[in-house]
């Protein structure tokens, strides 16, 4: 049996203006049918467009009772420190950055933004100079952004624990492989996707919300969307005659990850890498994410940190990873099961009725029941229904 029945790949672009074709939004959806594989290839012009698109595709698959793998092409995190640089305070630290990026960045129905004055505002928060973020197009050069990067060591790392060598950092907004664009273009359309109100109680971000760990094999899985970064480069493909390039990357992506699931690998992937230090896998997990099939044993990690200056450090540098035993699961992640037999399902995002505290959805393994709770109670909550507990949170 499979753990999922569909694959959705999306090659992202944050062009300014709408266009199709070569350089713009390409995505592949593949679903099973018995032993056959079907394939919808679009090519929207606009981002707007493209996210109503797989929002629409989402919730006839979710109806359908699909489980689906959603995977975009940019980084769903930032390398450790980024959240605390910002003088973004609460917890979890991805999510944090996620409303921040959604709050400040504005995108047109026509693809027309204002990433370069959004990373400009950020760069003059976090070091006062062209730095962490550099690159821009003719006319948007300013005291905080620059058109090349910064020679001054800055305060963060250039890459996170996923970014193996080919990768580009994020940092980077202009010329060949600017991920940066994409990522502060796409971050804001992941995070409506994710909480778009027919899809949110059934969808789950990897690793942020799950862990590094198997995503099918779970106890009373409640998600059919799983959410994870990918890469195309991770195989390799040439266009074909009469093809551009990122159609024909977004549909052998997907034929990837539907090969992986039948032969019983795909969910060993979700595992993540192996040899990781407890430290390096709180990093990963609450902060920095981690791209799909990356297996930085196999392939140079990037390992560029800042030099030494009178900044302070706020991440310690990556250090080469040593095989240790993985930390017991944090109440807040999905699938934790408290003594009490109430299982974490998903964060919400939403704030609790305690300070500093976000709802989460339980699940009572004894009755079914669902309900919303602080993270600082879920250690130790009773099901309202069947335990005599107190009555759960709105969500």
């Amino acid at each position: 049996m499979t753990s999922f029945d569909a694959y959705l790949t999306v090659d992202w672009s944050a062009g300014r203006h709408p266009v199709t074709g070569k350089d713009s939004i390409w995505f592949c959806l593949l679903t099973r049918d018995k032993e056959t594989r079907s394939y919808a290839v679009e090519n929207p012009a606009t981002r707007k467009y493209a996210c109503d698109r797989i929002t629409q595709l989402l919730r006839k698959l979710a109806t359908a009772g699909k489980r689906v793998l959603v995977g975009f092409d940019f980084p769903y995190g930032y390398p450790a420190g980024f959240a605390t640089a910002l003088g973004l305070e609460r917890q979890p630290a991805w999510l944090e950055v996620w409303h921040e990026i959604a709050s400040r960045i504005e995108d047109a129905d026509d693809n027309n933004n204002n990433r370069f004055k959004v990373a400009a505002e950020f760069n003059h928060r976090i070091s006062g100079r062209t730095n962490p973020f550099w690159g821009c197009r003719d006319g948007c050069k300013c005291a905080r952004l620059s058109h090349r990067k910064d020679d001054e060591p800055g305060q963060l790392p250039e890459n996170r624990l996923t970014d193996v060598a080919g990768m580009q950092p994020v940092w980077k907004l202009w010329g060949a492989g600017s991920v940066g664009s994409q990522t502060l273009m796409g971050i804001p359309r992941l995070l409506a996707l994710r909480t778009d109100p027919v899809l949110a109680p059934i969808s789950v971000v990897w690793p942020f919300e799950t862990g590094l760990r198997f995503v099918s094999g779970q106890r009373r899985p409640a998600w059919q969307i799983v959410h994870a970064e990918i890469y195309p480069s991770i195989i390799s493909e040439h266009s074909a005659p009469g093809h551009v390039k990122d159609e024909k990357q977004v549909r052998s992506l997907a034929d990837h990850f539907a090969s992986q699931d039948d032969e019983g690998r795909l969910d060993h992937l979700f595992a993540g890498p192996a040899g990781v230090t407890d430290e390096e896998i709180n990093r990963i997990e609450r902060e920095e994410g981690w791209t799909l099939g990356v297996d930085t044993r196999s392939q140079p990690r990037r390992t560029r940190h800042p030099k030494p200056s009178g900044q302070r450090m706020l991440a310690e540098p990556v250090r080469e990873p040593k095989t240790v035993a993985r930390p017991t699961r944090k109440s807040t992640q999905a699938a934790y099961e408290n003594r009490n037999g109430q299982i974490v399902l998903r964060g919400t995002g939403l704030a609790g009725t305690d300070h500093g505290q976000y709802i989460y959805v339980l699940q009572c393994s004894h009755c079914g029941h669902q309900y919303g709770a602080n993270g600082s109670d879920i250690f130790q909550r009773r099901c309202p229904a069947c335990q005599h507990g107190k009555p759960g949170l709105r969500y």
